[in-house]
């Protein structure tokens, strides 16, 4: 077998670079490009940070205010509980206060009715000495008997 002589090797490519077609004002335009939209990624990372802690401390502000409301809805139920109960007190006190009128007059009535008896009784000259008692003891003060 014959060995070869020479090895053929393909011819080197060129080691310059290439021209893009860009020139140097198009390419500092490129540049400027992409540092506009690396600022204003930046700016939209910001921006939305920013909206998660509005949003964050909305949230916040609104349990807050939800708590107040349930506060304030808490001390209306006992308050308004608190006056039910003092109305029903005052209820029965003026139902207590016109049950006493109301026996007080049924009794004054009852000793008007027996004092007008027991004085026509006397005008009749047929009243017994425990009625006269009776009569005279009606018109002594409630304090004294």
């Amino acid at each position: 077998m014959k060995t070869p002589s020479k090895v053929s090797k393909s011819p080197s490519s060129s080691k310059s670079p290439k021209n893009s077609g860009l020139t140097g004002a198009q390419y500092v335009s490129v540049v400027n490009s992409a540092t506009q939209l690396g600022s204003s990624f930046a700016d939209y990372a910001a921006e939305a940070e920013r909206t998660e802690q509005v949003k964050a401390q909305s949230l916040r502000d609104m349990h807050v205010s939800n708590n107040e409301v349930q506060i304030a809805h808490y001390k209306l139920t006992e308050r308004t509980d608190e006056l039910s109960v003092e109305r029903m007190k005052l209820e029965n006190a003026r139902k207590a206060a016109d049950d006493s009128h109301e026996r007080w007059m049924m009794d004054h009535e009852s000793r008007e009715e027996l004092a007008k008896i027991l004085r026509e009784k006397l005008n009749q000259s047929t009243i017994t000495e425990q009625e006269l008692l009776i009569l005279q003891n009606l018109y002594v003060p409630a304090s004294d008997k």
